[in-house]
């Protein structure tokens, strides 16, 4: 059980997986039982050697092990093979060695050797195929820097353990030929062909067919290379964030809040979260063009939204590129691969006074990589959703929107004296702007671009709910579109409910209305109302009995919940007609015959 914790550090292990690891297959009926059992042990005994009782957390559907500030020997082999394979990127091969070799000496023989799993087992057999590969790459290097004398012993002896690897076999061959024993390297080259044909009847692959023949010609492209070139690091201070927003107007205490950060005496991060238009990237941005002096290692900025939309490797790999890109990394030298990628990225961090802006993020895994491991860097997170990673290890701040005297002054800041000669239409353009600053903005521009409009023309055309949304839209601004995104992003079950409190009369409601209005199952429904919730698409509000939660929609969300379900409707009425025409004109035909 331990070692499938320790494999999965920092991941939830099932109590299936558990019991099929323990019972090969076919657990108990106790195995729930005897696997709480043993996980109660592993804590006493984690205990007597000074752990903290959160290093083994239960956590649906299983049990985590937390790494905390412990090391385990499998992570810190994977850590420095990591940053072996960055420094080989960049061609520091001496370096890169000293890490590869620090990386190989953790293991002492054969992982898992003394557990009888077959699952474990399977895991070992994986772990030793790793550690074989990095055995490769450490003497490829090693071969580089033209230490192939003193390479020859410790191949012959893998060579020997490992008969059929073919890559192993041609690095001992090429040692072999630079250190002048030809006549040797040809001796392997046929002990392996003969091996190769014995066990598995197959002549040896073209890597060693290849090398042989060139050992047989003296061919110069296998002669010992001349010394690598070792290539600096780029030096350079990233300021790549978007433009401050003009003006801004509001959120003091957040920026208080925020003002710590830069002052922090360890890493630190910020998560700023908030429904659609509430103004999380212009508090994050603000905040970073008043503070970009003072993190003397510049300002990192990823919009992940818009480089981040594939598979979650393939984001972590993009949001990694593309600070690698802004710390100077040349385009043809970015690693492929994301640990490499990675680790490059936190060699050039660590000494750094950084800020780091990730804007948009929808995971924890797009983000992971990429917050900065130095003691005096700091991370700004904006997101529509509660990241439950983050939460807890850093600072929330969970937007509402703007005051009615800040959504007032942001008017009269972008309107000017139309708003001042106008103060009872500008108070109610704020409200029905939701005082989402987004709204606001969007609501400024069409009446700046619209010189003979009065504030109170807009605010006519603004009651009307139906077609509110329709006047949230100016050039490129629209209203409409973002809360768009928002809502696909939903859960087919999520995005139903969303619609269906839509039909709602009121912008706050509790789960017992809900349920009574629209016919739903109270678990169910509470379920999906709190994943509402969680992306700020609803907010929680208490009720008066500690049992009891209500619920409020921003006007503005709740006005495009309805016409979701309004187009739904139609859509499926439209859907329907065709096939009532159908009945009705079969009907017919049996009613004329």
């Amino acid at each position: 059980m331990l070692a499938m914790l320790l494999l999965n550090a920092d991941r939830v292990v099932s109590i299936d997986r558990i019991s099929e690891a323990i019972w090969n297959g076919h657990p108990p009926a106790t195995a729930r039982t005897q696997v709480a059992i043993c996980v109660a042990e592993l804590r006493k005994t984690f205990r007597s050697f000074g752990f903290r009782d959160d290093v083994l957390l239960t956590s649906s559907p299983g049990y985590l092990l937390r790494r905390t500030e412990h090391e385990i020997d499998l992570l810190s082999f994977r850590s420095k093979v990591a940053e072996a394979r960055a420094l080989t990127d960049r061609r520091e091969i001496v370096q890169a060695t000293e890490r590869y070799d620090e990386a190989l000496a953790l293991w002492r023989g054969r992982a898992l050797c003394d557990i009888s799993s077959a699952v474990v087992e399977l895991e070992a057999e994986r772990l030793e195929e790793q550690k074989l590969a990095v055995q490769e790459e450490r003497t490829a290097l090693h071969l580089q820097l033209g230490r192939h004398r003193e390479l020859i012993s410790e191949l012959t002896a893998l060579v020997e353990e490992k008969p059929l690897r073919e890559q192993t076999r041609a690095q001992l061959m090429l040692a072999q030929y630079r250190a002048g024993r030809r006549a040797e390297a040809m001796r392997t080259f046929r002990e392996g062909r003969q091996y190769f044909i014995d066990e598995i009847g197959l002549e040896p692959g073209p890597v060693l067919q290849e090398l042989h023949e060139a050992i047989l010609n003296d061919d110069p492209a296998i002669q010992e290379p001349a010394q690598p070139r070792q290539i600096a690091p780029p030096v350079t201070r990233p300021n790549t964030f978007p433009a401050d927003v003009v003006p801004f107007r509001g959120r003091d205490a957040e920026l208080t809040a925020l003002d710590g950060l830069a002052d922090a005496p360890g890493p630190s991060a910020a998560l700023i979260t908030g429904c659609t238009g509430i103004g999380k990237s212009a508090l994050a941005v603000h905040w970073a063009h008043r503070k970009a002096e003072e993190f003397t290692g510049g300002v990192l900025y990823a919009n992940l939204h818009a480089c981040c939309r594939g598979p979650q490797e393939s984001d972590a790999r993009d949001a990694v590129h593309q600070f690698l890109r802004q710390l100077g990394v040349a385009a043809a030298d970015l690693p492929a691969d994301l640990d490499a990628a990675t680790a490059l990225y936190q060699d050039l961090m660590r000494d750094r006074k950084a800020l780091v802006l990730l804007d948009n993020v929808a995971t924890y895994q797009q983000i992971s990589h990429v917050l900065p491991p130095g003691p005096r860097s700091a991370a700004i997170i904006t997101s529509q959703n509660q990241i439950s990673e983050l939460v807890g290890n850093a600072l929330w701040l969970r937007l509402r929107p703007v005051s009615e005297q800040e959504a007032v002054d942001l008017l009269v800041s972008l309107i000017g004296s139309r708003a001042e000669a106008e103060p009872r239409a500008t108070a109610e353009l704020a409200e029905l702007c939701t005082r989402l600053p987004a709204a606001l903005r969007i609501a400024a521009t069409k009446l700046i671009a619209k010189p003979h409009w009065t504030i109170q023309r807009l605010v006519n055309r603004l009651a009307e709910p139906r077609t509110r949304l329709d006047h949230f839209e100016h050039g490129e601004q629209r209203l409409r579109s973002r809360l768009q995104a928002s809502y696909q992003r939903l859960s087919p079950e999520v995005a139903r409910m969303f619609r269906l409190l839509g039909r709602l009369n009121t912008t706050e409601f509790g789960l017992h209305d809900a349920c009574t209005l629209l016919r739903l199952d109270p678990n169910e429904a509470e379920r999906l109302i709190e994943n509402l919730v969680d992306v700020h698409l609803l907010d929680g509000v208490p009720g008066p009995d500690t049992e009891d939660v209500r619920y409020r929609f921003q006007p503005l969300l709740r006005t495009f919940a309805a016409e979701l379900d309004h187009n739904e409707v139609r859509a499926a009425e439209t859907a329907r007609a065709p096939r009532l025409v159908g009945r009705s004109a079969k009907a017919e035909l049996r009613f004329a015959t």
